[in-house]
């Protein structure tokens, strides 16, 4: 599409009360049906990420302030002033067990202080299964080699006692059983 072309497309919108060309999309996207809202879709990435992490997680920690939705490089802001990055993912199940796990899609991201790992069982239980809070600075090795967790791409974790032990060390238990509380009165909300 042209530049001028864009133009007109985003005055058109703002003169129909949307703030550009692309919300007025979704907004008719969502009308007609062709797509459900995060809150509806559990299929979307979304729906686990903002849907539910991001809209928890002050509860559990406590002093965080939220970003609008699309920050980029952070998700929330905590009391001491870091950035954090909050990201989510299901147990992913391979046919072969000893490759099941998660992955964290990190995207090479310099902003963020913190990323706030969040485990999950699945989509339709929410259970959650594992917190982590890991400085983006850190040094991590896994099976993709030695570098500094904002430097990868994914970071993948395997559910095993093996990799898992690696890993306690930024594990928050004590946050764990609180997000497990939300996560079962959310439910009921759904």
């Amino acid at each position: 599409m042209l530049k001028r072309d864009m133009k007109y497309y985003n005055d058109w919108a703002k003169s129909k009360g949307f703030k550009d060309r692309n919300e007025y999309q979704r907004n008719q996207n969502h009308k007609n049906g062709v797509y459900s809202s995060m809150s509806e879709n559990k299929e979307c990435n979304s729906y686990l990420g903002i849907h539910i992490a991001e809209r928890l997680l002050p509860n559990i920690f406590g002093s965080m302030i939220r970003m609008p939705n699309n920050n980029i490089g952070y998700d929330v802001t905590c009391g001491k002033g870091f950035k954090i990055d909050i990201k989510s993912s299901c147990l992913r199940q391979n046919h072969n067990i000893l490759n099941s796990g998660w992955a964290f899609q990190i995207r090479k991201n310099k902003i963020a202080d913190y990323f706030l790992l969040l485990a999950f069982d699945n989509r339709e239980d929410l259970t959650p299964l594992h917190i982590w809070l890991i400085k983006g600075e850190e040094i991590i090795t896994n099976q993709m080699g030695t570098s500094k967790l904002n430097d990868k791409n994914v970071f993948g974790i395997t559910n095993s006692i093996k990799t898992l032990s690696k890993y306690w060390k930024y594990e928050k238990t004590d946050k764990l059983d609180k997000l497990k509380e939300c996560c079962n009165s959310l439910k009921d909300d759904i």
